[in-house]
């Protein structure tokens, strides 16, 4: 079977041509400059010829990336023809995507930054909940797409992203001997308060709930204010924390996973973009985040 160009790969082309640099398209995109190669590298898999050739220190379309890059614009062009057509203009509509606090912190910024500027006109309508919730309201047809701890739901996600889980707590918190570990957690059901309780019990520590909050805001307040300590991921704080890992000898904590969710309900342009927009920022940091 032939594999079919993609049309951000095409946007990509156009905006190489347009910013004259690798560099300054990957700018203009929001995206690596690694990524925008792996880009290019995939369409001259497709065409089976090279798109650019080296001239000092610049790289220039060959003929047949300027062939390309002609089609390209066409493409592009009768696309944006085809969704105003379909009343599914690019420059209308509402997309609603959930994520919990510490995978939005940490993946989401960029991506919706270059997602906002490919769809001026499309509003994005963020929900910050726990997992549970998220997927519940991707079921009801509530969100479009969400990023949760679980891996199947309604439908089976895909894994975007592992954060380490740490014990954290306010910059200079102290622990008192011989009393209780003062605890920072949510209410149940939450995962972060069960990874908690669970490696504290594991390892035979006496502990406190001194502090419990439904949100991760809550949480956050808790730790700021010194209340105790809590087992959560660094993404989930803006302020200065201190991380407790190799302090105190308390027990090592597991990474957790996080998934991508997206409707079972027939999708639109703009989301299935945001979709691929998410998968492949993974795709190009598949580490695990400390």
């Amino acid at each position: 079977m032939t594999p079919d160009f993609q049309l951000s790969h095409l946007r990509t082309l156009i905006a190489i041509d347009q910013e004259g640099s690798f560099s300054a398209a990957s700018q203009k995109l929001g995206r690596t400059q690694s990524a925008v190669t792996q880009q290019m590298q995939s369409l001259e898999k497709i065409v089976g010829t090279p798109l650019f050739v080296t001239r000092g220190r610049r790289r220039e379309l060959t003929e047949a990336g300027q062939t390309l890059l002609r089609h390209s614009h066409e493409i592009v062009s009768l696309c944006k023809q085809a969704m105003s057509a379909s009343g599914l203009s690019q420059n209308t509509g509402v997309i609603k995507l959930g994520a919990p606090l510490e995978i939005a912190n940490d993946l989401l910024p960029e991506i919706i930054q270059s997602f906002v500027e490919r769809w001026p006109g499309v509003r994005v309508v963020l929900a910050v909940e726990r997992s549970g919730i998220l997927m519940k309201m991707l079921e009801e047809g509530a969100l479009d797409l969400t990023l949760s701890t679980w891996r199947s739901g309604s439908t089976e996600g895909t894994r975007v992203r592992m954060l380490s889980v740490h014990w954290i707590a306010a910059k200079g918190w102290q622990h008192r001997p011989n009393e209780p570990l003062p605890l920072v957690v949510t209410d149940a059901p939450s995962m972060f308060r069960r990874i908690a309780l669970s490696a504290l019990d594991l390892d035979g520590w006496t502990y406190f709930e001194k502090f419990t909050s439904r949100t991760p805001a809550g949480i956050r307040f808790g730790i700021e204010a010194g209340i105790g300590i809590t087992a959560r991921t660094k993404s989930a704080f803006r302020s200065d924390i201190e991380i407790l890992d190799t302090k105190l000898g308390l027990p090592s904590l597991p990474h957790v996973s996080y998934y991508l969710h997206r409707s079972l309900h027939k999708n639109r342009p703009e989301v299935e973009d945001l979709y691929g927009m998410i998968l492949e920022t993974a795709a190009k940091d598949a580490a695990v985040t400390p």
